[in-house]
Formats: C-alpha cells, sequence, structure tokens
C-alpha cells in the first residue's frame, strides 16, 4: 500500500501558526459554503444525467418490447384462425348457439396471452355484422359491437375495418375500472370460408411494465447509491472543518492567514476539476475521470465519482450490447443465449448432434419464368412466410434462405433432447400447410406448388461462423451436404429421413417402403425413409396422394429431355404416355433414361407441334421392356397450370370409356 495523503487536520496545524481566530472563522464559514455548493451542484448533474441516459433507455426497451407486444398479439390470432380452421362445421348457416356451448372452440378462443406467468391479453369472436360469438366475459356474448360505438370511438373503427378488409391491426385507448387512460393493441383476422373474426387484443403498457419497473429499479438504486456517498464525504469533510478550525485557531496567529489562502486552494483545485467532469458527465461523456489527488476526503470524493463513471459506462455497454444482439440474430432461442453470455459473440463454434431439415418447391424456376419479380416476391412470401412460422413454432434456427429453399435446424444453441422428432414433426407439419398455401394460390390464379423436405440427424460444427464484422450462427459439416443429397431425392409432397434419423425416431413415425439410392459422395447405396405419420405429442398424418394411373385411351407422344445438375444432356423424341394420374405417368420409350435423373416433358398436340408451357419430373422407376422399348414410372415434380388443366382433360376422357 502506499503512503497516505495528508488530512485536513495536518493542513490546519501547519496554517493556523499564523492564523488569528476571526480570519480563521471566517475561512472556514467561505469553505463551508464553497464545498456546499460544489457539492450540491454535482449531486444534482450526476442524478440528471442519469435520468436522462435512463429515459432514453426505457424508451428504447419500450419500442423493442412493444414490437413483441404486436408479434404476440398478430401470432395469437393466427394461431386461433388456424385451429378454427380446423373444427369449425362445414355446414352453414352456423348455429351461434351451439358454437357458443362447443368446449373446444370456446377453449381454442378463450385461451389466455401469458407473459411470465401473467395474463397480459385476451382473444374473442365475431361475426362480419359485430355480433359476439365467444368472449371472456359470458354476459356480452349475443351483443353487437356497434352498440358501443359512442363509448369507444377507436375501437369502433377498427371493428368497422374489419367486415371488410382481413388482417386489421391498430392501437387503442380506454379506461379502466379505476378510471386510467391505458393503451391496448389487437390484431383482427378473418377465418378463411367463414363470416368470422378473431381479434386478439394485449395491454401494451402491462407488456412491457415489468421491464419497466427493473430499469426503474436499477436507476432507483444507483442514485441512492451515489447520493449517499457524495452526502456522507460532505458530512465528514464538514466535520474535520470545523473540529479542526476551532482547536487550531486557538493557538495560531499570523501564518494562519497565509496557510488558510494555500489551503483553500488545495482544497479549491480538485473540487473545481471535480465540477468540470460532472458537467462532462451531463453531456454524454461517462468515460471522463478525475485525478485521484488532494486531501483524503477530497480523495475518496474523487474515487466515489470515478466509481460512478464506471457504473454509467458499464449501463450503456449493456444497452449497446443488447441493442447490437438484436440487430444481428432473429432467432430467440439465439438471442436468449447472446443475452445470457457476452462471450456467445465470438467467433468460433463446437461440435454438436443436431438434425438437420432441408426444404425446396420443386420446379418453383420454371413456375415463376413468365411473372413479374414483384408478383415472385409476393408468391414466394407467401411460402416463406408460412414455412418460417412452423420452424419458429418448433424451436427450429433458420440457417439459409436461399429463393425457395430453406435450410434449419434442431438441437443448437439450447439442447433439445427430441431434437430429431421435432425436425421430423416440423417436416410434417410444413407438407400438411401447403394445402393452405395452394387454395390462396387456386383463387389467385396463381401456380400450384409442390415440396420436398429432407431430415438428417448427425454431428455438426455450429456456432458464429464469418468476421468481426459480419458474423452468423451456422452449422458446417459433412452431415449438411449428406442432408442435401437427401432433399434431392425427395419428391412433391413428400418428407425423406435419414436411416440415422430414423434410428431415433422408429418407435413413434409409420414409413412407406424403403428407399435403396446411391448418391454423390457416398460409397455404396444409401436407405431412406419415407414418413408419412407420426404419433407421441404430435400425431400428424400426412393426405394420401392421388397416384392411381389410369390407361390413356391412346398413347399419347411426347419428347422427352434429360437433365443433370439442371443442364439438358439429352433428349429422347420416341416417348408415349400410357397411363396417367394428376402426379404421375406411366411412359413407354426408346432409348436411356435412369432411375432418379430429372426430366422435362415437352408436350405435343395433334399435330404434333410443341406446346409453350412444360413439365418437370424425376424418374422413379425403370423397367426393361421388349423390341427395344422399356417403361418408366415418372412423378410430376412441376406442372404449369395450362398442362394441369391438359392433364385432367385426359383423364376425364379415360374415365368415360371405361
Amino acid at each position: 500500500m502506499g503512503l497516505r495523503s495528508p488530512s485536513i487536520h495536518t493542513y490546519l496545524l501547519l496554517s493556523y501558526l499564523a492564523l488569528i481566530l476571526l480570519l480563521t472563522g471566517g475561512m472556514w464559514a467561505i469553505s463551508h459554503h464553497f464545498i456546499n455548493l460544489l457539492l450540491t451542484r454535482s449531486l444534482g448533474t450526476a442524478e440528471a444525467a442519469l435520468k436522462d441516459a435512463t429515459t432514453a433507455d426505457v424508451k428504447s426497451f419500450q419500442e423493442v418490447i412493444t414490437s413483441m407486444g404486436e408479434y404476440v398479439v398478430m401470432n395469437k390470432a393466427q394461431n386461433v384462425v388456424r385451429q378454427l380452421v380446423q373444427v369449425l362445421p362445414k355446414h352453414k348457416p352456423y348455429n351461434y348457439r351451439q358454437l357458443r356451448n362447443d368446449p373446444r372452440i370456446r377453449q381454442i378462443v378463450l385461451r389466455p396471452i401469458h407473459l411470465h406467468r401473467h395474463v397480459v391479453g385476451y382473444a374473442d369472436l365475431y361475426d362480419t355484422r359485430g355480433e359476439i360469438i365467444i368472449h371472456p366475459d359470458p354476459d356480452l356474448e349475443g351483443h353487437n359491437q356497434m352498440d358501443w360505438q359512442k363509448e369507444y370511438p377507436e375501437t369502433t373503427e377498427l371493428i368497422k375495418r374489419s367486415f371488410t378488409e382481413d388482417n386489421v391491426s391498430g392501437y387503442f385507448t380506454f379506461f379502466d375500472k379505476e378510471k386510467r387512460e391505458r393503451k391496448r393493441y389487437s390484431a383482427r383476422l378473418h377465418v378463411p370460408g367463414t363470416p368470422f373474426i378473431v381479434a386478439a387484443i394485449v395491454n401494451i403498457d402491462e407488456f412491457f411494465l415489468p421491464t419497466q419497473i427493473e430499469i426503474e429499479k436499477a436507476n432507483e438504486k444507483i442514485t441512492s447509491r451515489t447520493r449517499q456517498s457524495l452526502t456522507e464525504q460532505e458530512r465528514a469533510v464538514d466535520r474535520h472543518f470545523r473540529n479542526d478550525i476551532i482547536i487550531a485557531g486557538l493557538g495560531l496567529g499570523l501564518i494562519g492567514s497565509l496557510g488558510g489562502f494555500w489551503f483553500a486552494a488545495v482544497l479549491s483545485r480538485p473540487l473545481r476539476r471535480l465540477d468540470q467532469a460532472v458537467k462532462q458527465v451531463g453531456e454524454g461523456d461517462f468515460s471522463v475521470e478525475v485525478p485521484v489527488k488532494g486531501v483524503r476526503e477530497v480523495v475518496d470524493l474523487a474515487r466515489s465519482f470515478n466509481y460512478l463513471g464506471q457504473q454509467l459506462t458499464d449501463y450503456i455497454e449493456k444497452r449497446d450490447f443488447v441493442r447490437d444482439t438484436f440487430g444481428r440474430y432473429v432467432t430467440q432461442e439465439v438471442v436468449k443465449k447472446l443475452l445470457e453470455s457476452k462471450e456467445a459473440l465470438e467467433l468460433g463454434g463446437e461440435t454438436r448432434e443436431v438434425s438437420l431439415l432441408i426444404s425446396d418447391l420443386r420446379g418453383f424456376t420454371a413456375l415463376t419464368a413468365d411473372m413479374e419479380p414483384e408478383d415472385i416476391i409476393a408468391f414466394l412470401n407467401r411460402y416463406l412466410g408460412k414455412m418460417i412460422e412452423i420452424l419458429l413454432d418448433y424451436h427450429a434456427v433458420i440457417d439459409e434462405i436461399l429463393g425457395d429453399g430453406i435450410l434449419a435446424f434442431f438441437g443448437a444453441p439450447e439442447p433439445l433432447e427430441d431434437h430429431p422428432l421435432r425436425a421430423v414433426a416440423c417436416a410434417l407439419t410444413m407438407q400438411a400447410a401447403m394445402d393452405e398455401i395452394n387454395l390462396l394460390n387456386e383463387a389467385e390464379g396463381l401456380p400450384y406448388l409442390e415440396m420436398g423436405i429432407a431430415v438428417n440427424t448427425g454431428a455438426v460444427v455450429v456456432g458464429n461462423i464469418g468476421s468481426e464484422r459480419r458474423t452468423k450462427y451456422s452449422v458446417v459439416g459433412a452431415q449438411v451436404n449428406l442432408t442435401s443429397r437427401i432433399e434431392s431425392f425427395a419428391l412433391g409432397e413428400q418428407v425423406l429421413i435419414s436411416a440415422a434419423t430414423y434410428e431415433k425416431v422408429k418407435d413413434l413415425v409409420e414409413v412407406g417402403e424403403a428407399l435403396k439410392v446411391e448418391m454423390k459422395g457416398i460409397p455404396g447405396k444409401s436407405t431412406l425413409y419415407e414418413v408419412r405419420t407420426i404419433g407421441g405429442p404430435y400425431n400428424l398424418t400426412l393426405k394420401t396422394r392421388r397416384e392411381a394411373m389410369v390407361p390413356l385411351a391412346e398413347p399419347t407422344r411426347i419428347h422427352l429431355y434429360r437433365i443433370q445438375e439442371k443442364v439438358v444432356i439429352g433428349i429422347n423424341e420416341l416417348v408415349w404416355i400410357t397411363h396417367l394420374s394428376e402426379t404421375t405417368a406411366q411412359v413407354t420409350f426408346e432409348g436411356e433414361l435412369a432411375e432418379w435423373e430429372d426430366v422435362r416433358f415437352q408436350m405435343l398436340d395433334k399435330n404434333g407441334a410443341p406446346i409453350p408451357r412444360k413439365v418437370y419430373g424425376k424418374v422413379i422407376q425403370v423397367q426393361p421392356g421388349t423390341d427395344n422399348r422399356s417403361t418408366a414410372t415418372i412423378r410430376f415434380t412441376s406442372v404449369a397450370p395450362e398442362i394441369y388443366q391438359l392433364i385432367r382433360e385426359w383423364l376425364s376422357q379415360a374415365a368415360a370409356q371405361t
């Protein structure tokens, strides 16, 4: 330890040798007033700076959490709509009394919105005339919401808009039972195919109130600690001044007058530096420090001030850390890990077993070749929006979105013991959701979409990959490439899983015939399994594909283009369609054709001229025949709407002749 600085008592003994009693008392009064003034200003400026900084941070957190509240409300409304579509009776008109007494429908609608185990919002159901079907307050059921339009004009405006518009959202104010003005946010969605509208509502101030309370408590704690420290230092300085001046003033003479001036200078210089530093803190520079020198009490005061600056700096760094985190990651599991540990932002990774999911639309490029760029984006966003929602519901981390393809993984950063089962259930849910997407596409005259999905389980390296300027939480390794290879064998409406995944979930899934395939870069044949049903907590089953083929009245000649790595490697003009379904064709051909090869159909009209629209498919079986002719079964992967209509006409003609 170093030598302690001289105390005020020492300085007074040296100076009061020549100080007269009256002059000493006057100097004491002046110094006492000067110290009180500076300390008062210091405390006031520090408190004002801390209050301004905290107010700005509270506003920032309110914006972030308010956005989260809007997302929770919209997600709640979408979940209720999705479940109601599945359980509402199909007959019309609807019996409202039966709907109100149906326990399943009431449970779906009235399940409250929770946050941190607290109820922060609710949902209700009404029709396009405003009649309330189901509400948390049963006394309101059967009433019309338009009856209260004078009392609640803002709410009524949103309700009126929802009669004619889907996806209506907005804020409105109301007064609670204590006559306090409150703020709410609501989202209102139509239930497709019904006259019903779902409203999800949350009290925004209750949503972010816990976080605001914590910030205010931290602010009060820091302010109280600072005020206590400065006050104690003020009392210590004042106590030493008073006692030492009275004792020394009795024996000191003329030297005390000169010593008093010197003492005042020694004391005032560090206090002036402290005053300047406090002003800098008030301007937002929390890194400023004052020299730790002077009398012991001033040294203690300087240390207290520097400690306050360090606390404020740490607070700002934590705030900036949260903002940077939300800017770099969107998956909630990743964000949670980063908030718990700043080291999680460092580059690097770890080897961990995860389940990988890759999905891809079949023939998307060909289907959208003639569409405008703006229409392609809207078309693609409808598909991606639904898929991303499902992936996040199953706690997946979305690694890549490349056009119409998605790479996601389960089991990191937070360990999930059931990640193989979760990944397979997610894949089945994604396939089931394609029906909803295609209904919307058909209503708008857009192409029919089919998706193939692959799921694989294995060890990968997972972590932050990139540079300090651009970082991505991702996975790398041979298992990623293997999953991509499996996905290339998946047909539309199909979920293929690897043998490794099958071993993890075989007790809870039903699979079709196992596929033995050869994959590039992998020796020998690999076994793949098509999953149609999963049990356990999920209980999902995909619909049966319409693959029963019927013979055509007479074989239809086509041209068949062989494709490898998206490049045409050959054309066969001696191909005839003999059997057909909406998803599959059986052809006879002369020449070469290999199993699992990608092909493109060129349909011909009655005169043998090419029909402009194209059809893509994958060869799933080849059987040698006689007379140099072989038979192949080809599964369609992409069918233009015009060709799809032509296929239906051929099937109708074949059915009429049988």
